[in-house]
């Protein structure tokens, strides 16, 4: 009993010490790791290449295209049912030609019998002189003659007024959609005829009114082909001199006027488009500068750092600033006459 004591004592001793010896029954402590280390991304940038192109200051001014001979060909007096049209679209026509008239069937009938009538008359009067009638009998079958020769042009009259007529040689332009039996208003315009080889366009350009000079060359789009043109009229009345280039002015350098108008007047050279195109709208290109072959880039990649233009290039893999000296600007793009290369790599973002 006293043995067994003591062992049990000395155990309890035994794991007392065990326990304040630290960690002999404990894990290893884990290594500590060294920091992440981060590593900065690469900055990407997108870009365009310096080129060589041409570039063209202008005015672009819309208008529409008229014809310097124009005939309405229309009704004036009566309305009426109509006969027929004897043209169409493109025709060809002359002056005095038929172009359209209306039904007189009924007024035909009406001549037919004054013609009748008119005849008899005659006859009558005839008559009279045979059988040495008096002078007041042949004054008096004269007389009915006469009127009724009177009522008989006055129907023919409106038997022309029935008929329409071009007063002028050209190209039909348009035609009135109808058919025969439809009834026509008087003033309303059945056919158009014009002279498509006197085209022009009237504009009103909102920029750089001064330079739309009498005489100028210009440019005239339309329907996807380009015309030449010139300037005929304006509102000033100056005229271009193609040997300066400028306005032309007399031995005291006094302005040459010419011809004035309301609007400015474009009209077509040689070349003129189709005759449907009268009344469509065209554009007209008067290029007030041009330079070929130069360097050009959108004008947004210009910055102003302290008051100075500049671009940013990517060049040896950096970011670098170019001071540039800017040329003619046109719409969003500008010449750089210096401080850029052919190949350059201009920064876009």
């Amino acid at each position: 009993m006293k043995f067994s004591k003591v062992i049990s004592l000395a155990l309890a001793a035994a794991l007392i010490l065990t326990a304040l010896s630290g960690c002999y029954f404990l894990p290893e402590e884990e290594e500590l790791l060294e920091a992440p280390v981060v590593k900065a991304s690469e900055v990407s940038y997108t870009t365009t290449t310096a080129e060589l192109k041409d570039i063209t200051r202008q005015v672009l001014t819309p208008g529409t295209i008229a014809s310097g001979t124009r005939y309405d060909a229309r009704f004036s007096d009566v309305g009426g049912n109509i006969k027929a049209v004897y043209v169409s679209a493109g025709d060809m026509v002359e002056e005095g030609q038929l172009l359209a008239e209306f039904d007189t069937y009924e007024l035909d009938n009406e001549i037919a019998l004054m013609e009748m009538q008119l005849t008899r008359e005659k006859l009558e009067y005839e008559i009279a002189v045979e059988k040495h009638e008096s002078e007041n009998v042949k004054a008096k079958e004269q007389l009915d003659i006469d009127l009724m020769q009177l009522d008989l042009d006055k129907l023919y009259a409106e038997k022309e007024a029935a008929k329409l007529y071009s007063q002028v040689s050209g190209t039909v332009s348009y035609v009135m959609t109808c058919s025969p039996g439809d009834w026509v208003n008087p003033g309303v315009t059945v056919v158009t005829v014009i002279d498509i080889t006197d085209l022009y366009i009237e504009i009103n350009p909102s920029s750089e009114v001064g330079e739309f000079l009498i005489g100028r060359p210009i440019t005239i789009r339309y329907n996807g082909e380009y015309f030449d043109g010139t300037i005929v009229r304006n509102k000033s009345g100056r005229q271009w001199d193609a040997s300066v280039e400028g306005p032309l002015v007399d031995a005291s350098g006094e302005d040459v006027l010419g011809e004035m108008s309301e609007n400015i007047v474009v009209k077509f050279d040689d070349i003129i488009p189709e005759s449907s195109a009268v009344g469509n709208i065209a554009d007209t290109l008067l290029v007030l500068d041009k330079r070929e072959n130069v360097i050009v880039i959108s004008a947004n990649l210009v910055k102003k750092v302290d008051g100075v233009d500049c671009v940013y290039v990517f060049k040896d893999n950096e970011r670098v600033k170019v001071n540039v000296t800017l040329g003619l600007r046109s719409g969003s793009t500008v010449e750089i006459t210096s401080g850029l290369e052919p190949g350059d790599e201009v920064i876009i973002r």
